[in-house]
């Protein structure tokens, strides 16, 4: 949040276990304007493929955000 402040590009990744709580967090720390990337959980003790999978989820959201450049 503070880089936010600060105008350096800022956002959050969490898994989708940990969705809710993010948003609740967000809110509180007046950051619901900050962009939130959901991938899909678990991400500990994952294979490298299983992490490859994740980036890649991270990845596609980022692109849509920006506006798929």
């Amino acid at each position: 949040m503070e880089l936010a402040k600060a105008g350096t590009p800022a956002g959050l990744i969490t898994t989708t276990v940990f969705q809710r709580l993010a948003l609740g967090e967000m809110a509180a720390l007046g950051a619901t304007g900050l962009p939130l990337l959901v991938i899909q959980h678990p991400l500990g003790g994952e294979a490298p493929e299983g992490v490859g999978r994740r980036v890649q989820q991270a990845v596609e959201q980022l692109d849509a955000m920006l506006g798929g450049r």
